[in-house]
């Protein structure tokens, strides 16, 4: 548990009137943090973009650190929300979770680039939110990790080889969404994808390193170049 969910706990309960000035400085926040990036951002910019007075910061935050705090941990909160995330998708259709999970991804990268921007510059300069972070990632990939032997029953890898490959993989469009959305590169920005585009190709090739094989043709809407990548 971070320090700001502690922070939360322990807070006594607040009107909805409260609640609602409260939720209006994160949005605001989120908003500054995509505009500026954490390091430029200053209460005064938070109070301003919230249109509240700037004392009645302190009514709800200790400080800037404790509102980006509880900013990053609900959006951390929705890439863990696996039943939520997967709720349309059915267990044995890999391709489909694989791609529901990565539009989430997509989706925060192209819509708040100062929240990821902001949760790789802490990741790098706060070891407990880097905990914080990898715990939540590597929770996401050990539900891969444990359904491994399920799918590839006959396969004789032993459960560590299963999590070097499963961590391996992993990477797979991490780079990319990074220099796409954030770092909006103009040569990978030539290839102009929506966002349910993106994540379908993301989706598809991780599909292909982990299953060795393309996933479904039936499933693919955006990616069907994918399919024409063979070796004779």
């Amino acid at each position: 548990m971070s320090p700001a969910s502690t922070a939360r706990d322990k807070a006594p309960r607040r009107s909805a009137r409260g609640e609602a000035a409260r939720r209006r400085l994160m949005d605001a926040a989120i908003r500054v943090l995509d505009r500026v990036g954490v390091h430029q951002m200053r209460i005064k910019d938070v109070t301003a973009e919230a249109g509240v007075a700037a004392g009645l910061f302190y009514h709800y935050f200790k400080d800037l650190r404790q509102l980006v705090d509880e900013v990053l941990d609900e959006h951390i909160a929705e890439f863990e929300a696996v039943e939520l995330i997967e709720k349309d998708v059915g267990k044995g259709d890999w391709f489909n979770r694989l791609r529901a999970h990565y539009e989430i991804c997509v989706r925060v990268h192209a819509e708040h680039p100062g929240i990821m921007r902001c949760i790789a510059q802490f990741s790098v300069d706060d070891p407990v939110f880097r905990e914080r972070w990898k715990r939540s990632f590597n929770r996401r990939l050990d539900l891969l990790v444990e359904v491994f032997p399920y799918v590839f029953p006959e396969c004789p890898l032993n459960k560590a080889q299963v999590e070097l490959l499963v961590h391996g993989l992993s990477g797979v469009g991490k780079e990319l969404m990074t220099e796409y959305y954030i770092d909006r590169d103009p040569v990978l920005r030539e290839v102009e994808l929506s966002q349910e585009a993106m994540a379908e190709w993301l989706a598809a090739l991780l599909y292909r390193g982990l299953f060795a094989c393309n996933p479904p043709e039936s499933q693919l809407h955006h990616a069907l170049p994918i399919l024409t990548i063979t070796r004779n």
